[in-house]
């Protein structure tokens, strides 16, 4: 659904109900199987449109397009226009339906969000290896996908230049039966993280163990959950390291 849809003709009430209500559910029945991306993010985008048209008579617009199911919008992503012209009647039929779709987007964004609370408090990290090695902002993580376990790399770095947005990319390395990282795991494999190949690289780097409930999706959930655990660990350490750096010279 686009996010000029609400004023497409034919702006009236019953044509645009049906658009809304045939959106929502298909949003409704991947929430109940808990699936949140990219359900999530585009409730909040939807949700903020609807609102801002309501407030200002204005609608909001992306830049880009998204690529991942879980790709952050940042407020950069989006730009804010006039609606088009319309008669009197027109506008106070664009108000009923966008009040309307306000309430409606709001109940589904609180469903979304209860859902999202309840399974990132589910998920925790283990540090296997190298606690401290989280300047580099980046490392390993193994997480359990029906009972095979599974080593990624992460890779925390600037959305876009001179802004400061920063996202977790991942990739999938291969299938791993035990915690013990050697030079084989990655024999072939174009990474993210150079040079992972070499022992004096990934011997270095923080491990993680993703511990999760295995009965959420794991591409659709888990796996976006997981990105956004990492990046908040590794800048809450920063800061911590830094508050504790301040006091040590104090």
């Amino acid at each position: 659904m686009e996010t000029n849809w609400v004023f497409q003709e034919p702006v009236d009430f019953e044509h645009k109900q049906y658009i809304l209500l045939g959106y929502l559910q298909k949003i409704e029945k991947e929430l109940n199987d808990f699936k949140l991306y990219p359900n999530f993010q585009l409730l909040s985008l939807h949700l903020a449109n609807i609102n801002l048209v309501l407030q200002k008579g204005q609608y909001l617009s992306l830049t880009k397009k998204l690529k991942e199911k879980d790709e952050e919008i940042l407020l950069s992503d989006l730009v804010s226009q006039e609606i088009p012209p319309m008669t009197g009647q027109e506008i106070l039929e664009l108000y009923r339906i966008s009040k309307y779709s306000s309430e409606k987007l709001q109940n589904f964004f609180d469903h979304a969000k209860a859902i999202w609370e309840l399974v990132n408090d589910s998920i925790s990290l283990t540090v296997l290896n190298n606690s401290k090695k989280i300047e580099s902002k980046q490392g390993l993580f193994i997480i359990k996908n029906k009972e095979k376990n599974y080593l990624y790399e992460f890779v925390i770095k600037e959305i876009k230049k001179n802004f400061p947005d920063v996202k977790c990319y991942i990739k999938k390395i291969c299938e791993i039966e035990n915690q013990e990282i050697t030079p084989e795991l990655f024999e072939n494999k174009k990474t993210l993280i150079k040079n992972l190949s070499s022992e004096e690289v990934h011997r270095e780097l923080i491990l993680f163990k993703v511990n999760h409930d295995d009965n959420f999706p794991f591409n659709e959930t888990l796996i976006p959950l997981t990105k956004r655990k990492l990046l908040n660990f590794i800048q809450q350490s920063k800061i911590i390291n830094k508050v504790n750096l301040t006091k040590t010279i104090q």
